[in-house]
């Protein structure tokens, strides 16, 4: 029985190298936050030799983070050939991150992945083996953190192994801590510091103060601070557990000799590194340069940053994979945000046996220190709200938390919590990996023989002419559109098209060609449109084997401004970035698909209007608390130089308004350049705003007059209220954050004069 403490330990521990694993293997290169940076540094010290600098105008490396980490990741990676310039700039994805905060596999990429990803185009070789190299070193630095949290448990339960087990499990786990033991990233050695310092506090509280234990954590603490600079925050760990030590004795020449031995040896190992930083950038710390860099704030007023922050913060702590850009579904984050508060509850209920109240004091103030420097970071800086910068108190959270649920079960219970917590976690870790994290970077899976069989809609299209092979043959398009389907075919503005297209490859080509799909009016307009790289961003041209077939679906979401009803038809192509479209064998560079018609949406809040609104657009943008656009109408949609737009608006008072605004109403081309305008107050001063009553309905009409030289093209129009020389109402959404001080309405087309 003694030994099955240690082999469900050592089950634990290979469950988490295994998943560890799993995540580095779903996850492309340099998808992780900021790898590509942290890996630069590792390579820099390799080629050159010497540390990076921050600088402006140059890529960048994670130039700001000391240096021990990176060092690791050079000594253990600096025999693998690579081809690549240490400063080399993958192939972006520029359509990465569209909507980001859903969960789906739709251009959650940030780079294209193609010929250096392993597994794909042969073995691990060159800079794929190399950054693979770095991240497995980090799995077996995770590995350390898990070993440690085990450690910290059993030293503060000798005798309650289960309650070790629990808490482990919760950091082995986690589906974040696993993502990100498989990246490179500082973040898990900084967790490995925390946890060792952690460690070694708990025994001198236990044990007492010693030389020993002062040099142990005087090296550990320098090795913390040269791994990363919030670990500086360490310090008052350490503090706090001399002043629990001491304080039964009120031996303070004991306090006094292990603070002066951390600090000394710290500053011996460490010590350096800020030398180094005064003489570059004029401040010990460099932060003065990082927040020159990185767009930084003054704390003072930004208090708003850490209350915006802090669902971000929770979510990410969890597991916000990619930039953040591949979240798990809501309810995970809610169900755990009750999970802790409930166990966290558990400290209220009276139990015989309570750990020490020095032990608890260790553990809390831990997570609390960390959470108040994540804060500071979070006011000062935008990417503040990152939970990986609480992976050095996460050991002792995760112990407190497991405390805290065993209060409510029975001493003879605590085991069959463990399994349950432990099973949950590996529950959710591997739907994590398996249901978000994979999907969301994997290829489409290629079209079988039947499947193609199958295709509705059959359209059998060549897109894109290449030339002939110097040996002779026929010329080929780059692709075929094999068929589409398009679903639903009648909707409302604020819905959602879905647009199926199966491809065939055709070619190898090494140009990575863009999908185009529009919903244009009858009149041309552009009511919504997507553009993408094929397979959602995960299936590059360049990465087509001749003959494969596959299917995406496009989402493309009809603006809430849509003007409607309207007829619109879908359109769709390929074409090479800031280049031209493919064509067919009968010189289209588009194909147009099925008809798409878009209702307005019910609105008892119009039909009061002449005609029973009929014609009008139905909206509803709040612009500051103060009114909402409630609706919209165009006598056309198309126009020639020199002509007239009428443009109705219909207001609806939200609240009692002191200050009579000003509408404005322009038609935008490029870079926001305004074409006609109509600045005016409501119904050209008929109805100031000063006047209206909560609720009551205004009707105010613009006339826009089109430049005599404005070029063809498709164009915006742009609505806002303001006050001349003041800021404009901002627009706000439902829960309450500002999106934009305007709104977009449909596009209008101008059509040559000739």
């Amino acid at each position: 029985m003694k030994r099955f403490p240690c082999l469900a330990f050592a089950t634990l521990l290979v469950a988490y190298l295994t998943l560890a694993m799993g995540y580095s293997l779903a996850d492309p290169l340099y998808e992780s936050t900021d790898e590509l940076r942290h890996f630069r540094y590792v390579r820099h010290l390799i080629v050159y030799r010497s540390l990076p600098v921050q600088q402006p105008d140059a890529p960048r490396a994670q130039s700001h983070h000391p240096p021990l980490y990176y060092t690791l990741g050079a000594l253990a990676s600096w025999w693998v050939p690579v081809a690549q310039e240490v400063y080399y700039e993958p192939t972006e994805n520029p359509f990465w991150a569209y909507r980001y905060w859903e969960v789906s596999d739709d251009n959650k990429n940030q780079y294209l992945h193609g010929g250096d990803e392993p597994f794909q185009e042969g073995p691990f070789h060159g800079i794929a083996l190399a950054v693979y190299v770095v991240r497995w070193m980090t799995v077996l630095i995770g590995a350390g953190v898990v070993w440690l949290t085990y450690r910290i448990g059993r030293e503060i339960f000798p005798d309650r192994p289960a309650l070790a087990l629990g808490g482990t499990a919760l950091v082995a786990f986690n589906p974040q801590f696993l993502y990100l033991s498989g990246a490179v990233n500082n973040d898990i050695p900084a967790a490995l510091c925390g946890a060792a310092v952690l460690w070694v506090c708990v025994r001198l509280v236990r044990d007492g103060p010693g030389v020993r234990t002062d040099v142990t954590l005087g090296v550990l603490f320098g090795a913390g601070i040269l791994t990363k600079f919030n670990l500086l925050a360490l310090l008052v760990l350490i503090e706090l557990a001399y002043l629990v030590a001491v304080w039964p004795a009120r031996n303070w020449r004991a306090f006094l000799r292990g603070i002066l031995i951390v600090a000394g040896l710290a500053a011996l190992i460490s010590g350096w590194w800020f030398w180094r930083n005064q003489v570059l950038y004029g401040d010990p710390t460099g932060l003065s340069k990082i927040n020159e860099l990185w767009e930084g704030r003054s704390a003072t007023g930004s208090w708003w940053a850490i209350c915006q922050g802090l669902p971000y913060l929770w979510s990410s702590l969890w597991g916000r994979f990619g930039y953040g850009q591949v979240p798990m579904p809501q309810p995970v984050y809610q169900g755990l945000l009750i999970f802790c508060a409930l166990v966290l509850a558990g400290y209220l209920l009276p139990r015989r046996d309570p750990p020490p109240l020095s032990i608890l004091l260790l553990l809390g103030a831990t997570p609390l220190t960390f959470t108040a420097v994540v804060f500071y970071y979070m006011l000062v800086q935008p990417a503040g709200a990152m939970g990986r910068f609480l992976f050095p108190s996460l050991p002792a959270f995760a112990i407190l938390l497991f405390l805290g649920l065993s209060r409510f079960f029975p001493r003879r219970l605590t085991w069959a919590a463990s399994l349950v917590v432990t099973v949950g976690m590996a529950t959710l870790a591997v739907y994590a990996l398996v249901g978000i994290l994979a999907p969301a970077f994997a290829r489409p899976p290629l079209l079988t023989k039947s499947e193609v069989e199958a295709v509705p809609n059959l359209t059998h299209v060549e897109l894109g002419i290449v030339a002939p092979p110097p040996w002779g043959g026929d010329k080929r398009g780059v692709a075929r559109l094999l068929g589409y389907q398009v679903t639903p075919t009648v909707v409302e503005p604020g819905d959602t098209v879905e647009i199926t297209l199966y491809w065939q490859a055709l070619a190898r080509t090494d140009q990575n060609y863009a999908v185009f799909v529009h919903l244009l009016s009858e009149v041309g307009t552009m009511v919504a449109q997507r553009d993408t790289y094929p397979g959602l961003g995960r299936y590059p041209t360049t990465a087509w084997e001749p003959s494969a077939a596959f299917a995406d679906t496009y989402r493309v979401h009809i603006p809430e401004t849509a003007y409607a009803p309207d007829v619109g038809y879908v359109q769709v192509g390929l074409y090479l970035p800031d280049g031209p479209r493919l064509i067919t064998p009968d010189g289209r560079d588009a194909l147009r698909l099925a008809t798409v018609e878009i209702w307005p949406r019910p609105t008892p809040l119009l039909s009061s209007l002449e005609g029973g609104g009929r014609g009008v657009s139905p909206l509803d943008v709040n612009f500051g608390d103060q009114a909402a656009l409630v609706g919209y109408k165009l006598d056309r949609r198309g126009v020639r130089p020199g002509e007239m737009i009428r443009l109705t608006l219909y207001w609806r008072a939200l609240a009692p308004m002191e200050t009579d605004y000003s509408v404005f109403a322009h038609v935008l081309g490029v870079e926001d350049q305004v074409w006609a305008n109509s600045d005016s107050q409501p119904a050209s001063g008929a109805a100031p705003t000063s006047r209206w009553q909560p609720g009551q309905l205004v009707e105010d009409t613009h006339e826009l007059k089109v430049g005599l030289t404005t070029p063809p093209d498709f164009y915006d129009i742009e609505i806002g209220l303001y006050v001349p020389g003041r800021d404009r109402l901002p627009v706000v959404a439902e829960d309450g954050h500002w999106l934009d001080s305007r709104v977009l309405l449909s596009k209008i087309r101008v059509v040559s004069d000739e």
